[in-house]
């Protein structure tokens, strides 16, 4: 759910979005968008979050949580001065900015 939300985001997808609805560039931006945030992560060892339930093989903490523009931000201010908002999908929280996400 991380790595969905971050590139939907860099991809600027609203998360609530039907696929079906996207166009052939949309699809594109968030292909290139899924790869580049899955290759950031993995060179990050992954994201450990508040709970540091998540460590490595070498029980280190993962690193791209540092990295997170809109995971679990709800109330901050996103980089194109909209806030940021959480809602509930398939009981998982989603976080989106409504400013750069339409």
């Amino acid at each position: 759910n991380i790595y969905a939300v971050e590139a939907l985001h860099r991809a600027g997808l609203h998360p609530a979005r039907p696929c079906n609805e996207l166009s052939a560039t949309e699809w594109g931006a968030l292909h290139r968008e899924l790869q580049a945030v899955l290759d950031e992560a993995i060179r990050a060892k992954g994201s450990t979050l508040s709970d540091r339930t998540y460590r490595t093989a070498e029980s280190v903490e993962g690193g791209f949580q540092d990295r997170h523009l809109v995971y679990a931000k709800a109330g901050r201010t996103c980089a194109c001065g909209g806030e940021i908002a959480r809602i509930v999908q398939a009981q998982r929280a989603t976080f989106f900015c409504p400013g750069c996400q339409r």
